[in-house]
């Protein structure tokens, strides 16, 4: 393959992340579950049951990518999350919102992993260092976190006309994602499967990640550091409400947070090529805290900005984790590996956004200590044997 075959698909593949990285309807979806009268629980569980499709599918979509064609994973995920969307758009209870999430998490998980895997695989053709993937994820990352200001820029105004209309419009992306990886000429190495039974061979990858103490850790450090802003996402825009944000200009709250992901990845960029693994993790466990723990000190007009730290951290997460759990992983297990890192993930976000949201409707407070208590109470141990191995 041609230096300029190898940059076109480069480009068809961050083009294809980033354009499917952002979800246009997302600031009005907590108002578009109260509208249809669910409240922060039946939120949670909805979320929870995403969670719970993606996890179950997750590990499978990923050894079939790794298996037969990452390509055509992307492709077929991608269409399938389109017409998920499109069926939100008509839903109108909490069953229909079920039947929705279960779709979209069966063809997200076909195509989670799968850009990240191609974009090692041609920036290996070009590097061996790693250097040139690192950067280009990081890069990525950045992009990806642009476009999804951009839609929720675009959502905003959609939002107010119809929570049914913005939710629809975020279909198109994934379309024009599955469009731009019909044209990838995938070349990437497959995996040979060591025992006749699929079922048999995919326990064996999770057994082999596992046994690896070294995979092992970086895939917990990546789950921690990736949660630790997600369970409290479905409360921002409860707290901006409290803290007597106008409706009118709530989505500019989520473009701003969606800006501090950019400022994340973008440090990522700067900085993490200086810094050790375990610098790594303490920056992604030390902005949640500082930044919850002032809102939960005093919610104001003023305070309710720091959760962009938020923001920050999980642009941070997103550039700079999962490398290192790619660092130790075989190039032909790589996705399959790369979506059980994110079942991990999922496996630890299920009881904890049930446990946020829970306490929230109590009181939304309660859901920002929890979440507070959590994460530091695992991040630290994680923390500590990072540091033991000074990587």
């Amino acid at each position: 393959m041609s230096n300029r075959d190898i940059q076109r698909n480069l480009f068809l593949i961050a083009f294809e992340s980033v354009i499917t990285a952002g979800v246009l309807c997302i600031p009005f979806m907590t108002l578009f579950y109260n509208s249809i009268a669910m409240n922060q629980e039946m939120i949670a569980f909805s979320q929870m049951l995403f969670t719970l499709f993606m996890m179950f599918f997750n590990i499978p979509a990923g050894w079939i990518a790794d298996r037969f064609s990452r390509k055509w994973a992307n492709v077929i995920g991608d269409f399938g999350t389109a017409l998920a969307f499109l069926l939100y758009s008509t839903a109108n209870s909490f069953m229909m919102v079920v039947l929705a999430e279960a779709l979209s998490g069966i063809f997200m998980s076909l195509s989670s992993g799968v850009d990240s895997t191609l974009l090692r695989h041609f920036c290996r053709k070009r590097d061996q260092s790693g250097e040139l993937y690192r950067s280009n994820a990081a890069r990525i990352s950045t992009l990806q976190y642009v476009a999804f200001l951009i839609l929720i820029l675009l959502g905003g105004p959609l939002g107010a006309i119809s929570f049914r209309l913005a939710i629809a419009a975020s279909a198109v992306p994934f379309a024009l994602g599955a469009l731009a990886s019909l044209f990838i000429q995938d070349d990437s190495e497959l995996l040979v499967p060591e025992k006749k039974n699929p079922f048999a061979d995919i326990l064996r990858v999770i057994a082999s990640s596992i046994k690896n103490p070294p995979l092992r850790l970086r895939i917990w450090a990546y789950a921690v550091a990736r949660e630790s802003t997600h369970a409290v996402i479905w409360i921002y825009t409860p707290l901006l409400l409290l803290a007597g944000v106008p409706l009118e200009i709530v989505s500019l709250g989520w473009a701003l947070n969606t800006l501090a992901n950019t400022i994340g990845s973008w440090l990522a960029q700067r900085l993490q090529r200086r810094m050790k693994e375990w610098q790594i993790f303490l920056f992604a466990l030390l902005l949640p805290v500082i930044g919850l723990g002032v809102i939960s000190i005093h919610l104001n007009l003023l305070t309710v900005w720091f959760y962009l730290l938020m923001g920050v951290t999980q642009g941070w997460t997103n550039a700079t984790m999962l490398p290192l759990v790619q660092k130790y992983t075989k190039p032909s297990e790589e996705t399959s590996v790369i979506s059980l890192t994110r079942s991990v993930g999922q496996l630890l976000y299920l009881p904890t956004v049930w446990l946020v949201n829970k306490v929230a409707d109590i009181n939304i407070f309660y859901g920002i200590y929890a979440s507070l208590v959590v994460f530091f109470l695992l991040g630290l141990p994680i923390l500590l044997s990072l540091w033991r191995q000074r990587s």
